[in-house]
């Protein structure tokens, strides 16, 4: 899952401003503050998603999925917004469009830096370590493939790939059982 989120997040942080530039026309001016927008809605989904989370697991009494429905809807509505954000012909209605992307795929990060504390226990660190492995690679990965698409398909097709792998992120949050504890007596074995 966070292999998903690292892949789509880079595409944003790294990317996104030359493409405003590039694609979008926008000048250096605009590209500055209409880059700077995602992000800045990206904060507000950050600090939503864990506190949702935490408040659903509180009134229903099920961690297992409260996890679960905040990750799979942030991926669900990056995996959406992404598609319009890539199709409309107005510059600022795809950034607009981006904003809502990047605030559901940022709702996912709480979730994800809760659930190495939810079943790791004395192993939190080592699950956060292997959870933020995959995250890099996923973000390693993105830069690459991206100018490979562009240079192949155009601008569309590299974010076309992002919606796809929010939807995996999607499924794969499925998977999630915060509920599930690291056996101590098993990692010691």
């Amino acid at each position: 899952m966070y292999f998903c989120y690292g892949y789509a997040i880079d595409i944003y942080l790294d990317w996104f401003p030359k493409y405003l530039n590039d694609y979008r026309g926008f000048n250096l001016k605009q590209m500055g503050v209409y880059a700077s927008l995602p992000l800045l809605a990206g904060a507000a989904g950050d600090v939503l998603g864990g506190w949702v989370s935490d408040r659903c697991a509180e009134r229903f009494g099920n961690l297992k999925v409260a996890r679960r429905v905040v990750a799979l809807a942030g991926f669900v509505i990056a995996a959406v917004f992404i598609l319009p954000a890539t199709f409309t012909h107005q510059a600022t209605t795809s950034v607009l469009y981006s904003c809502v992307a990047v605030f559901g795929l940022e709702l996912t990060v709480g979730v994800a830096w809760a659930i190495p504390l939810d079943i790791g226990g004395n192993f939190a660190g080592s699950v956060a370590s292997v959870m933020n492995t995959f995250g890099n690679l996923g973000s390693a990965a993105s830069p690459v493939l991206l100018a490979y698409l562009v240079g192949l398909y155009g601008w569309n097709m590299p974010f076309l790939v992002c919606s796809a792998c929010c939807v995996a992120g999607a499924g794969l949050s499925l998977g999630v059982n915060a509920d599930g504890k690291i056996d101590a007596n098993r990692v010691r074995a």
